[in-house]
């Protein structure tokens, strides 16, 4: 009987080990889309965006499996961005949509990024979806300090060097997003005022970081679990 319920229980959690992987998968597919190609594909309409974006949000909702509380704050402000991206397909052309559905999409971004870097810190075990869910927290990182720095811009024009504030696109805060997260630094693209010197700092710094603690983690977790499998194995003999 205990060998029974232990077998169902390996089974449930063996379909949502693959189910969260599925879903970071969708999750990494569609953030490369956005990050890689989007940037280079000369398309004026704002549809194929649209679309990536209602993507990230549905995979980023079921990236892990976060407590009801949470799941809340996400839901909304994922249900959010697909009420204003389905407005957006009905109501073209109009500044003040794509202005609310702009900053709905910063705001689901900076939610779910905190939320998976937690499930991803919590995870008891370093498999296949906690590893992509880590990859995606990355990711959401860069992607979330490209949007604040776009809007730090918006609102603080001159913030940024070679930056033509009547031409500043997503593209070259997501290009400048990644390399300051990353510390590349190739100048093209400097803060100037120090705001925009404190925030690039600050994302510079929490990129470090989050690669050298959450590998800690995942290393600690991954030789945890295959010290628990010796032992069982061991005792088992």
């Amino acid at each position: 009987m205990v060998a029974k319920k232990l077998s169902i229980s390996n089974m449930i959690q063996s379909r949502s080990e693959k189910k969260l992987w599925r879903n970071n998968l969708a999750l990494f597919i569609s953030l490369l889309a956005l990050i890689f190609a989007m940037p280079v594909i000369p398309i004026e309409d704002l549809t194929l965006t649209r679309i990536i974006l209602g993507l990230i949000v549905v995979s980023g909702l079921f990236a892990a499996e976060f407590n009801k509380r949470v799941f809340r704050i996400l839901f909304a402000s994922g249900a959010m961005v697909i009420l204003l991206t389905l407005l957006g397909f009905i109501i073209s052309s109009s500044r003040i949509l794509d202005t609310l559905a702009f900053f709905a999409n910063t705001l689901f971004f900076i939610v779910v990024t905190l939320a998976l870097v937690a499930q991803v810190a919590q995870a008891k075990s370093a498999d296949g979806s906690t590893i992509l869910a880590a990859i995606n927290s990355y990711l959401l990182i860069g992607l979330t300090a490209s949007l604040l720095l776009l809007i730090l811009n918006i609102f603080a024009p001159q913030s940024f060097n070679q930056v033509d504030p009547d031409a500043a696109t997503f593209s070259n805060f997501l290009y400048f997003g990644f390399v300051t997260l990353t510390t590349l630094g190739y100048g093209d693209i400097t803060p100037v005022t120090p705001m925009a010197r404190s925030m690039s700092t600050f994302f510079a710094l929490f990129g470090q970081l989050y690669l050298v603690i959450i590998m800690a983690m995942i290393i600690g977790k991954y030789l945890n679990s295959t010290g628990e499998d010796n032992n069982g194995k061991g005792e088992r003999r």
